[in-house]
């Protein structure tokens, strides 16, 4: 069995910049890339199978009994603006 992640698109302003990223998830896994203006990946982040709660964005809007919703969406827009100024830092 393979897993199909899904990708959502984000967009953040910091420090007069605009930083375009991708969510690349599913709902125990998910990592963040920094598309644009640079490109960097971030290290991707697990949730225990056993947890009863999954990893969500907007475009997940089923829902399932007895497990919670995860949003990621605002931690990623944070970890976009963290991988852009490690990026300049390092230049």
């Amino acid at each position: 069995m393979s897993i199909k992640f899904k990708r959502y698109p984000i967009k953040v302003e910091h420090d007069g910049t605009t930083l375009r990223g991708t969510i690349v998830y599913w709902s125990k896994d998910y990592s963040v890339v920094l598309d644009h203006p640079v490109y960097r990946e971030g290290k991707g982040i697990h949730m225990m199978y056993m947890i009863p709660a999954r990893f969500v964005t907007p475009l997940d809007t089923d829902t399932i009994e007895h497990v919670g919703d995860v949003n990621i969406v605002m931690r990623c827009k944070e970890e976009l603006k963290r991988l852009y100024s490690a990026s300049i830092s390092n230049a």
